[in-house]
Order: structure tokens, then C-alpha cells, then sequence
């Protein structure tokens, strides 16, 4: 494990890419900066609706990355996240996955120092819409 920028940068062959079966629940707004981020780094061009799905909750409704028997659709064959440069805040938070909660499977969530917690867990706080952060759970449609 290195940290990289704040991000952290992780060995695969630990978890077999465990971050990518959390479906990272978005906004319309994030979901149209996703695209055109996607589109400017990678040179393709989505659609929405093969992507994404929606998602009801409480407070709104949002958009789901589609996963594909239980991982996220935008990872390959070798477990590499094909949109890597411009994954959306969720996914570069990970192991944080709540202000106050990490995702104790993460291989190396022990390992981290408590202050690269801290500092992800405010980050989430910061980049996580607030609506979303306030959802209990999501009814994927």
C-alpha cells in the first residue's frame, strides 16, 4: 500500500478489488461530471442509462453504478478499474465508506495510520453530497 496524492494506492491481489463491489451512488450532477471527465481523459463517450441505474432513498433520488455479478461494471478482467483517473469521490475514499464507519474487510484498514482515516473521513464529509451521506439505504430500481 502507497498513499498517492491523498488517494491511497493499493495491491489488488490482497482483495481482489473489494472497493469496487460498494455500488457508488451518485447525484445527477456527479454522473454528468463523471461522463465529461470520462470522456476528456479516456476519450469515451457513455451512456448514462448502460451505466448507471436509478436509485430511490429517502431524501432524493440518485444514480447507481451498475455492478455485474457483484462487482462494479467499470472494472476489466484483471480487476483494474477502467476509469481509474476519474472514479468518483466514493470510490477514492475507500475503506471509508461513512463519516464514521470504514469497511473493516478493506486488507489493509488496520494498517492505515489513524490520522489518513481521520483526514478520509473528513474528506467524505466534505465531497459526499449531504443528502446522499443522510440516506439509510437505497431501493435500486
Amino acid at each position: 500500500m502507497r498513499m498517492q496524492d491523498g488517494a491511497l494506492d493499493c495491491d489488488i491481489k490482497l482483495c481482489n478489488s473489494l472497493c469496487c463491489r460498494n455500488c457508488a451512488v451518485l447525484t445527477r450532477d456527479e454522473v454528468s461530471e463523471l461522463i465529461a471527465n470520462i470522456r476528456n481523459e479516456y476519450a469515451l463517450e457513455l451512456d448514462p442509462r448502460k451505466y448507471f441505474r436509478l436509485a430511490k432513498g429517502e431524501h432524493g433520488i440518485y444514480y447507481a453504478m451498475k455492478m455485474i455479478k457483484g462487482r462494479c461494471i467499470f472494472l476489466n478482467k484483471e480487476n483494474r478499474c477502467r476509469i481509474y483517473k476519474c472514479r468518483p469521490a466514493l470510490c477514492e475514499l475507500y475503506p471509508v465508506i461513512d463519516v464514521d464507519a470504514v469497511d473493516e474487510r478493506c486488507p489493509i484498514v488496520n494498517k492505515l495510520p489513524g490520522e489518513k482515516i481521520d483526514s478520509l473521513k473528513r474528506q467524505y464529509a466534505e465531497k459526499i453530497d449531504e443528502m446522499i451521506q443522510k440516506e439509510e439505504k437505497f431501493l435500486f430500481v
